[in-house]
């Protein structure tokens, strides 16, 4: 029974249970964690794709570094690890990265690998690796350097 001036409330005017919100809620927190995560990974991809890109520069330019320093007639027979290292060569390794040169491998004239001692004829194969300090990005070049003076070059 309604009484004149009351306002009368049906059930389906009553509003969101808390049942309801709750569950909406939850949808909507789940669906924002999961791009936040995507947000991230895409963060994190662009930042190992720029470190990719600039290590592959970076250890070009060591590879160059290497190549004038062999060129100023510094070659070293069965080089070690570490032979042509940056401090010995001279390249100064940019902030973030370390660069290392793994034992060189003698090669014979028809690129056959040579041993050492004694079997360096005056090329070589050396790999240079440049690594960003976080550990995300590693870069690998591998270059073949010649002795500009190695026996038998009449031009020396």
């Amino acid at each position: 029974m309604d009484l004149p001036g009351r306002l009368t409330r049906d059930r389906s005017d009553a509003g969101a249970t808390l049942i309801e919100v709750l569950v909406a809620l939850s949808i909507l927190s789940i669906a924002a964690v999961a791009i936040l995560a995507g947000v991230e990974m895409s963060i994190k991809t662009s930042d190992i794709h720029r470190k990719q890109s600039t290590g592959g520069a970076y250890v070009r330019n060591y590879a160059e570094a290497v190549q004038a320093y062999v060129a100023d007639d510094n070659y070293v027979p069965c080089a070690g690890a570490g032979a042509y290292a940056a401090a010995v060569i001279g390249f100064d390794v940019p902030a973030g990265y370390s660069a290392t040169q793994e034992a060189s491998v003698p090669l014979r004239g028809d690129g056959s690998e040579d041993g050492c001692p004694g079997g360096d004829s005056g090329v070589q194969r050396l790999t240079l690796r440049m690594r960003s300090d976080d550990g995300r990005s590693t870069e690998v070049l591998t270059v073949v350097v010649r002795d500009p003076c190695a026996p038998g070059d009449t031009s020396c």
